[in-house]
């Protein structure tokens, strides 16, 4: 089964393989930790095609113009709200690094809220893990993922730029995958500017197959580009990567990448399919300057003219 035509496809990340199960949204006992949220700005609006020149001599010499996302983290894997908040903030700390370039910011990713509510749970009341939770329910607008982000999206000063990313528990999903991010509405609210975007992801997006917690991923990164990246071309969707060095055609890995157009071939980009040890923060991976680009058109980014502050 798919999506219905209009709805953007999302992406997945993989890192292994593993298993399957069902579902059910319990009644969460709600626990959350706000951060400060930025101030208010009237001169911030929308990005949009018009709002960049695409000039990238242009482009790195804007000092006055800043470019960024709203992210909740919703975490349904039975961590505290500590220690959802110390992951959040590290997952997104790493995803802010890389979406640099030269060291000036592209895209700054801004955390608004932080939700633990706990496991979700099966009908029965047992514990749902992510192994359980299929490519459908990933995918679609109609699914688990869709009634977890509209649970929560009503308490959220500015849905329309924002990303909810939700965590579960367990090393990867029914599929294999650690982490799947795209749009959430369809062609016409996405002219408008009335989407979000989603990303979820397993423990293993952030462990490695030992479940090392010293261990870090680029993989909420990789799948803030795929929200990013999406687009509307000739009236669909599309998440290809824009970039000079995709689609994805290294034979060697082919295998691991169904999608080699969203993706990258330049084993440095962080649109490479196959999720990097970022441990060591010194070498990280990379976003080029099509990519930025490309992500500061999308309707989530939120633009703001820094000298008329």
């Amino acid at each position: 089964m798919k999506d219905k035509p209009d709805k953007p496809k999302n992406n997945e990340h993989r890192l292994g393989q593993h298993k399957k199960g069902e579902h059910k949204l319990n009644k969460p006992k709600k626990e959350e930790y706000k951060l400060d949220k930025p101030k208010k700005d009237k001169h911030k609006q929308p990005g949009n095609q018009e709002s960049i020149q695409t000039s990238s001599q242009f482009l790195f010499n804007q000092y006055n113009v800043s470019y960024t996302v709203n992210v909740v983290g919703i975490f349904y894997n039975g961590e505290t709200i500590e220690q959802a908040t110390s992951r959040f903030q590290r997952d997104v700390e790493i995803a802010n690094k890389i979406w640099t370039i030269n060291g000036r910011s592209c895209i700054r990713f801004d955390i608004t809220k932080v939700i633990a509510p706990g496991l979700l749970a099966n009908p029965d009341g047992t514990p749902r893990f992510a192994e359980s939770i299929n490519p459908l329910e990933l995918q679609a607008n109609t699914g688990i993922i869709n009634q977890i982000i509209e649970f929560y999206k009503k308490d959220i000063t500015n849905p329309n730029h924002t990303i909810f990313v939700v965590y579960f528990k367990g090393n990867a999903f029914a599929n294999g995958s650690v982490g799947t991010g795209g749009i959430q509405g369809n062609s016409i609210e996405f002219a408008n500017g009335h989407v979000h975007g989603r990303v979820i992801m397993a423990d293993r997006s952030i462990k490695t197959a030992t479940n090392d917690p010293t261990k870090q991923f680029n993989t909420l990164a990789h799948e803030f580009g795929h929200v990013l990246f999406t687009r509307l071309e000739a009236g669909q969707f599309t998440m290809n990567d824009p970039s000079p060095t995709a689609p994805y055609v290294n034979a060697p890995n082919r295998p691991l990448d169904w999608s080699p157009a969203i993706h990258n071939n330049d084993i440095r980009n962080t649109m490479w399919p196959v999720a990097f040890d970022v441990t060591n923060t010194s070498i990280l991976p990379i976003i080029d300057e099509i990519q930025c680009i490309q992500a500061r058109k999308s309707p989530l980014v939120m633009v703001q003219n820094l000298f008329m502050q």
